[in-house]
Order: structure tokens, then C-alpha cells, then sequence
């Protein structure tokens, strides 16, 4: 970046959207800053990096002292005076794994607030996966070569290491590790300086880690292993791989965008880093003192994973969480939309239904018929697309409890899907759809019900109307054989008409729809009614 880009403009009426985002993670506090153009191209305009070690304290201690946060916030208020310096418009920080672990999480993002009117969102590790896709999936819709078969991606934070696995390019699952690369030093630290030793720690780390995530993601023989964070980019510059403007990587072909290392080089650097001391790693790779001691860690990390997934190379792209950070802002800005990815969202919900041997038709056919109901009532219940997609997952994966036992299965699929996760969803929307799918039958919501009970009162009003429209769409497919196709559905008067083709027996989606539908009506005030269209003659 030039001189003439970093240096701060005013900004005048009319001008770009400034962009900034925040990452606050285990070892520093990271922030961009980019500026939105006209053609929908996002500029960037500034990075700042400043080491912050709240992940060691977090995770040794459980909590954050005043002192770090603190420190914390004297960071926050000098990017605060760059914002304001750039005149940035739209803001957005996130905190993940260290803040995420704190017990007094609440105290921290409350002090940041009021020293410096910054609101810090806790992520969980699956928004952080999917901002990582989001910046990935630009570099692979360049690589088409990087789009076939099975491919794993994973971020090697601070405090734990987030996985996705890929298909033809496309996320079908997701699942977070509570292992990352400070909690993998502290644990080397008791090998002191024996090499060995600590290379063994390693590996049984990072086994026992590939036992958990192949029970969790469903792959076969992998294609291609994607490494993202600032180590692996580490791994890529000093084996020359990066910055190679648009030539090729390797002879494969890849630009600057993505470089492809050899497991053997990896291992070779590996070992030269293990025989320096941290403040040596620092001066010989020109590396700052706090990400020198993540380097071994994280690159017997790289090494043990690609041996475990029998491949001889890792690919490294360059984008980072903060990108799909960025990207995920502009769209907002744009096109006003929050949600990301909706399809991989539902593919993922597809592949935890198949995990309990879900009725997948069934489950496919009532997000249909939950989508219909949905559109049609969108003056009634004036929610929009993100509640959309909650409910569209909520159907697919309502019976998976039946895995457990056939009877008292809502309750069942409660259980399993707050100990779940899917791509693309928070923990707030996991618990939202996990209640979903424990009022899909029997009793609806009830305030003595501690789980729905807990929940925020938005976020309760929102299992309510979206739990409406489950059981009318669950009781149109009672038999599960898909009799009710396409159905019109509008709103006439006090009633819900759902209007079928004339010829089926629908006698017993009519007992169920009488059986389900009070929830719906003591929600919108409408009765649900089936009514049969008469045949037009020829």
C-alpha cells in the first residue's frame, strides 16, 4: 500500500461507504479498514495489528482481569481515533474464542462499550467458520480445480481451531475445536526445550483432535486440505509461495491468492523453528515476539493434520476472517441483506439429518410447505429472511430425534440440536431452531419450559409465530408421502386457505391440521382450513 492510500482524507458528502471490522482474538486485536466503491469493488485502506495476550490469561484463569481489559481498551480507543480520523460509517467487531471462554464476558464487551462506544459481538466458532468461507470462496471461484471432490478447511486460531467440510466447494458441515494454538504452547511449555517431546505432545494433540473431527464431518478420501491463519500465511512467505502477483504457485497454476506448500518444506521449517528460542524465531523470520511462539505449535499442527488426511500438500489462502468480515458488511450495505450463504446453511442441515437417519423427504417437504406458509403470511408474522432459514432448518431436521427413541422424539431433537452445530448458524439461532423442533408436536411454548424460557424475548416471540407455522406445515405431510403438493395458500378473512388439488385423500392431513393448527391460530388469529380445489373441466 502506498503512502497516498494510507494517509487519512476527509471525507466529503456523497463519498464511498468506509468499512471497518474489528477482530478480537486470543493473541491480539486486529482491525481493517476498507472503503466500499461504486462497482461493488471494496478497497482497503488500512490494517492495524497490536499483541494482546488475553487468550493465556482466559484460558488459564477463566476470567479476563481489569488489567487486560484494560489494555483492551486502550487499543479500541486508538482504532476508535483512526475511525474517526477516516471518517468510517459502518463498524463491526467481534470477539471469538478468548472473550468467548471468559466468565466475565459480559463485563468485558460492557468496559469496551463505554470507553469507547465500540459494541463488541461474542461470536461462536460456526460464524467464524462461515466468515472464513466467505473470504476463501472468493479465491476458490478462481480455482476451479479447487472446486471437485472433497476438500477440509480449517482455521488454527488462538484458542480453538474451526473445520468445514467441503464438496464440489460448497460447505456441507461445520464444527468447532477447542484446541488453537495457545493452548497448544502452554501445553508444550512442559516439555521445555526437548525437541522430541514436544513434537510427541503434538501429534497426540492433534490425533485425539482428527478422532472428534472425523465423528463430526462425514468425509471419505480427501482431494485437497485448505490451512487459514496468519501461521499457515507465515508458512507460505518464508517457503516462497506468497506475493507472486499473478504467476503461478508451484507449477499449479495458483495465483496470489492461494499457495500451495509441500508437507515435507512444512516439516523442514518446522524443525528449524523448534531449535531457535522464541526471541531468536522472532529476529530470523522477522515475525513479532508474541507470534513467534505459535509458529511450532501451529506448524506441527499443519503437518500431523495433512498426515492424517494422507496428503502431501496444504493449500493457503490468503484471506483471513476480517475479509469475510468485510465482504459480509458490504452486502449488508448493499443489498440489505444479513444472511450468508443460505444454501450451504440448508445443505448443512440436510447432512445432520442424514447424520440421525432423518425422514429426508419428509423433512425437505415441510420446509417446502413451511416456505409457502411463510411467504404467504409475511403481513401477519413481518419477520424476513433470516427467520426464513431458521424455520426451512427447523423442518428438515424436526424428527431427527426419532435416532434416539420414537417416543417423546421432539424432545429428543431438542437435545441433539443444542449439542449440534450447523454452518452458517449462532448459538441463538441453533437454540431457536432447536426449540423449533421440540414444539413441532405435542404442547407449544410454555413459560415454565426453562429452555424456552431462558431465551430473549425477541427470540422467543420468534419460536412462536415460526413454531405456528412448523406444525400446520408438519401436519400437511402427517403420512409423510408428499400427498399435498404445491399448495395455494392465502389469507381470506379470519381464516388461513390452504387449497389443494381435488382427488386426494387428505383426511388424514385434515385430523392432523385440526390437531396442530391451534397454535397458529392463537398466534396470528387466523384458522388454518384445507380446502379442495374443484377439478376445471375440460
Amino acid at each position: 500500500m502506498s503512502d497516498s492510500e494510507n494517509a487519512i482524507r476527509p471525507v466529503a458528502p456523497g463519498a464511498p461507504p468506509i468499512m471497518s471490522v474489528i477482530d478480537i482474538g486470543s493473541s491480539g486485536i486486529r482491525m481493517l479498514v476498507a472503503e466500499l466503491r461504486g462497482d461493488g469493488t471494496i478497497r482497503t485502506l488500512e490494517e492495524l495489528d497490536r499483541p494482546l495476550a488475553l487468550g493465556r490469561e482466559a484460558f488459564r484463569t477463566g476470567t479476563l482481569s481489569a488489567s487486560s481489559i484494560q489494555k483492551a481498551v486502550n487499543v479500541l480507543r486508538q482504532y476508535r481515533e483512526r475511525m474517526d480520523a477516516y471518517g468510517v460509517t459502518h463498524v463491526r467487531a467481534v470477539a471469538t474464542h478468548a472473550v468467548r471462554a471468559a466468565l466475565n464476558r459480559d463485563t468485558f464487551v460492557d468496559r469496551v462499550f463505554l470507553a469507547t462506544g465500540i459494541e463488541v459481538e461474542v461470536i461462536e466458532g460456526s460464524q467464524e467458520t462461515l466468515l472464513t468461507f466467505a473470504a476463501v470462496q472468493k479465491a476458490l471461484a478462481t480455482h476451479p480445480e479447487y472446486r471437485q471432490g472433497e476438500a477440509l478447511l480449517f482455521e488454527l486460531g488462538g484458542g480453538s481451531t474451526e473445520w468445514a467440510l467441503l464438496r464440489d466447494g460448497e460447505v456441507v458441515a461445520s464444527v468447532t475445536h477447542d484446541l488453537g494454538t495457545v493452548r497448544m504452547r502452554e501445553a508444550m511449555r512442559a516439555a521445555e526445550n526437548e525437541r522430541r517431546a514436544k513434537t510427541r505432545l503434538m501429534q497426540h494433540n492433534v490425533r485425539e483432535m482428527m478422532q472428534v473431527i472425523r465423528r463430526s464431518l462425514p468425509f471419505g478420501k480427501l482431494s485437497l486440505l485448505l490451512a487459514i491463519g496468519s501461521e499457515a500465511r507465515f508458512a507460505a512467505r518464508v517457503l516462497g509461495h506468497a506475493g507472486a502477483g499473478g504467476a503461478g504457485v508451484g507449477g499449479n497454476g495458483a495465483g496470489a491468492d492461494m499457495a500451495v506448500i509441500s508437507v515435507k518444506d512444512v516439516k523442514k521449517l518446522a524443525d528449524q523453528i523448534l531449535a531457535l528460542a522464541p526471541d531468536q524465531i522472532a529476529t530470523t523470520f522477522s515475525v513479532p515476539p508474541n507470534e513467534s511462539e505459535s509458529l511450532a505449535p501451529a506448524l506441527l499442527t499443519y503437518i500431523e493434520v495433512a498426515k492424517l488426511c494422507q496428503l502431501d500438500t496444504i493449500v493457503v489462502p490468503h484471506e483471513s476472517m476480517r475479509d469475510g468480515l468485510v465482504l459480509h458488511m458490504a452486502r449488508s450495505i448493499r443489498e440489505g441483506s444479513t444472511v450468508l450463504f443460505p444454501e450451504q446453511t440448508i445443505a448443512a442441515a440436510i447432512n445432520l439429518a442424514r447424520k440421525y437417519q432423518g425422514d429426508e423427504k419428509h423433512g425437505l417437504h415441510v420446509a417446502a410447505l413451511a416456505r409457502i406458509i411463510f411467504q404467504a403470511t409475511r403481513a401477519q408474522h413481518q419477520m424476513g429472511e433470516r427467520e426464513q432459514l431458521l424455520l426451512e432448518v427447523a423442518s428438515i431436521v424436526h424428527d431427527i430425534g426419532t435416532y434416539v427413541a420414537a417416543r417423546g422424539h421432539h424432545r429428543h431433537s431438542f437435545y441433539l440440536l443444542v449439542n449440534s452445530e450447523v454452518f452458517g448458524l449462532s448459538r441463538t439461532d441453533l437454540e431457536i431452531v432447536a426449540n423449533l423442533a421440540r414444539y413441532h408436536r405435542r404442547e407449544g411454548p410454555q413459560s415454565d419450559h426453562p429452555a424456552y424460557a431462558s431465551l430473549p424475548r425477541a427470540a422467543r416471540l420468534t419460536v412462536n409465530r415460526l413454531a405456528g407455522i412448523l406444525r400446520v406445515a408438519d401436519a400437511l405431510d402427517k403420512g409423510h408421502i408428499q400427498r399435498v403438493q404445491a399448495p395455494r395458500v392465502s389469507v381470506v378473512g379470519d381464516e388461513l386457505r390452504i387449497e389443494v388439488g381435488p382427488g386426494e385423500d387428505l383426511a388424514l392431513e385434515r385430523m392432523a391440521l385440526e390437531s396442530k393448527g391451534g397454535l397458529f391460530e392463537e398466534v396470528f388469529g387466523l384458522k388454518p382450513v384445507l380446502v379442495e380445489m374443484s377439478a376445471v373441466p375440460i
